[in-house]
């Protein structure tokens, strides 16, 4: 099995990449090979690929893991990958499918392992597909995703920077993230205008753990509800949502020496764990 030039292949299939889709296809085989490594497969995994389109990845992936399940939301493309490229592959199962409304639990269920899950996402996708992720997190062992910069510097981003918000509040202390590597427009068919880079992300984050973690999602997106307002505004003020009175909600401020005239975006992941064990 070989890895054509997508330019060829949708030409030979009369496709031509959907831009609402965020369709860009892998063009080198060796970079999807070192996605692949960078998994460490052991050949007796569950892999459930995002995105699979041509195939850049499904080639490698098959080589290395027990199975595959490739999630393809554009019906010609999955028609292409079932009936062409792993119609003799039984350990390659393609599914049209939106990710975002894929099972992962039961997914995990079914292999009787954690699940590994790669892919290259499309920006319109990544957020929610990582805060299904979030959800799911006792399902997976670890993934490994070709995103868009942007939004992995958000992932990445430390408190007090712009970029952090709810989705890097939330993603490090499910997560811990490590960046593989970056790629750049021309490795990509058609070339994308933003670069792109390759993030692991693994269960289990470094910070201490929330006691109630509903309530702890919950606090975080209070407190990023409105950014420029300080957490007065968002927490204090907002007391009686969360079953406590403002001067009890003061009261764990000044325990934790936390200053409610700051803003969500200053806290620590930990910070936000201390503060939603005050209050539960």
């Amino acid at each position: 099995m070989s890895f054509n030039s997508p330019k060829t292949v949708l030409r030979r299939l009369g496709l031509r990449p959907r831009k609402a889709w965020g369709q860009h296809f892998l063009l080198h085989p060796h970079q999807a090979q070192r996605i692949v490594a960078a998994l460490g497969l052991s050949g007796e995994e569950t892999v459930v690929e995002i995105g699979p389109g041509l195939g850049a990845l499904t080639i490698f992936l098959a080589r290395e893991a027990g199975k595959v399940v490739a999630l393809e939301r554009d019906p010609a493309l999955a028609q292409f990958l079932e009936e062409e490229l792993f119609q003799e592959n039984p350990q390659v199962r393609i599914l049209c499918q939106d990710a975002l409304t894929f099972d992962f639990r039961d997914c995990h269920r079914e292999a009787g392992r954690p699940l590994i899950v790669a892919g290259n996402l499309p920006y319109q996708i990544t957020s929610p597909l990582l805060f299904k992720l979030i959800d799911a997190k006792a399902a997976l062992s670890q993934a490994v995703f070709m995103m868009q910069q942007e939004v992995g510097d958000r992932l990445l981003s430390p408190p007090g920077t712009k970029d952090y918000g709810i989705l890097s509040v939330l993603s490090q202390y499910r997560f811990s993230l490590e960046r593989l590597f970056s790629l750049g427009p021309g490795n990509f068919y058609p070339a994308p205008q933003v670069n792109s880079v390759v993030l692991r992300l693994t269960p289990g984050g470094t910070a201490p753990r929330a006691q109630d973690e509903v309530l702890f999602s919950r606090v975080v997106k209070a407190a990023f509800a409105h950014r420029r307002k300080t957490l007065t505004n968002t927490l204090v003020n907002r007391a009686p949502d969360f079953g406590l009175t403002r001067e009890t909600m003061r009261r764990i401020f000044l325990t934790l020496e936390i200053d409610p005239g700051r803003r969500g975006e200053t806290l620590s992941v930990a910070q936000f764990v201390a503060l939603s064990n005050a209050m539960g």
